[in-house]
């Protein structure tokens, strides 16, 4: 039986095994999930119609046959900020239909985390999660979200363009700081943040129901574990379920339309499951929560997939915290709980020392 640490080991050689035809990542999960007393396993991710004997002898080269190996075919994983149209070719699925998700496309005063947003007359997001800085009240989502072209801000608006806001009257505030995107090497989030015109704008609540019901977020959690279960509210799928399916999952993502349809390499991510769509086109941004606290930033998808961030590292890298309300008109930082048991792999982990220096934070540049 393979343990999580030698399994996660073995994944970080395989980064390389990205360039291979049909394989879209790797990472670490249950050899069974049925029986999580199976162990762990290296799990790969492929295209249908990949041929995984091939894949297997060139997995085999690098790590051996001691651990279990899972092939899980699929499309390929893909960000979703920009909503799909109301009229969706034949040859793209449309939204699981129990997904009426109206309010979370509406309009809203203050603005709370799990609904529509974007770049004014551009592509539709979601906004994750409100969080805080030295008192500053700010929205959390991805780069792709707020971001133009890996450089320029905007106006934000709510709701998203495709949602109807596009007038003077529905801007918020502008993008402001982010992670710009590595186009040759490694990337460790999709990651930005705007900041509103004024702190009354936005509330520290997560809408969660088609109805309005909102719950009060009171901080983050520094790590969770395979197997562990997730909500989530996106703009177009609503408020869902996910399962941690696997960690330290390294991923081809792409194409990014506004980097030129550039494929990126992600490393360090989770993904989430579940038997329905739980990431779709513009529901990128949005924040799973294991109850009052945040635990990932969602940025891309495929099918019944969520590829995510674990919340930590973003809340790290921003020096930010979940906004929690205090009191009549003021607001203080979350809670950071549940660090990772000691040698209990099983669970995410920090970005390393290492992995840090890659990651630098740039503020967004107004386009002339």
């Amino acid at each position: 039986m393979a343990t999580f640490y030698e399994a996660l080991r073995q994944n970080d050689r395989l980064f390389a095994t990205l360039q291979m035809p049909g394989v879209l990542g790797t990472g670490v999960g249950y050899a069974d999930p049925d029986k999580p007393g199976s162990g762990a396993a290296i799990i790969v991710y492929t295209r249908k119609g990949a041929v995984t004997t091939a894949i297997g002898k060139s997995i085999a080269k690098v790590v051996g046959t001691s651990i279990p190996v899972r092939y899980i075919a699929g499309a390929p994983f893909r960000p979703n900020s920009v909503a799909a149209p109301k009229k969706m070719s034949r040859s793209v699925k449309a939204p699981v239909k129990r997904y009426r998700a109206t309010q979370f496309r509406g309009k809203h005063r203050p603005v709370p985390g799990g609904v529509s947003i974007g770049r004014e007359n551009r592509g539709t997001g979601t906004c994750g999660l409100i969080v805080i800085q030295n008192g500053q009240l700010l929205m959390l989502s991805n780069n792709h979200v707020l971001i133009e072209a890996n450089r320029f801000g905007a106006n934000i608006v709510q709701p998203g363009n495709l949602d109807g806001g596009v007038n003077v009257t529905d801007r918020v505030g502008t993008a402001f700081r982010f992670v710009p995107f590595n186009l040759t090497g490694p990337n460790f989030m999709d990651a930005a943040t705007a900041i509103p015109f004024n702190n009354s704008l936005l509330t520290p609540r997560y809408l969660v129901s088609n109805t309005g019901q909102f719950v009060n977020p009171q901080g983050h959690l520094l790590s969770y574990r395979v197997g562990d279960r997730f909500f989530k509210s996106g703009r177009t799928t609503g408020f869902v379920i996910g399962t941690v399916e696997s960690i330290g999952v390294q991923i081809n993502i792409g194409p990014y339309p506004e980097l030129g349809g550039v494929t990126l390499q992600f490393r360090n991510q989770t993904i989430l499951t579940a038997p329905t769509n739980i990431s779709l086109p513009g529901d990128s941004g949005s924040v799973w929560m294991r109850g009052q606290f945040a635990a990932a930033l969602n940025f891309a998808g495929s099918g019944p997939r969520s590829i995510s961030t674990p919340i930590a590292s973003v809340m790290n890298t921003f020096n930010i915290r979940v906004a929690v309300l205090a009191g009549t008109g003021t607001f203080k930082s979350g809670a950071a709980i549940n660090p990772s048991p000691k040698g209990n792999y099983a669970y995410t982990r920090p970005l390393t020392v290492a992995q840090r220096k890659l990651v630098r934070i740039v503020r967004a540049m107004p386009k002339k």
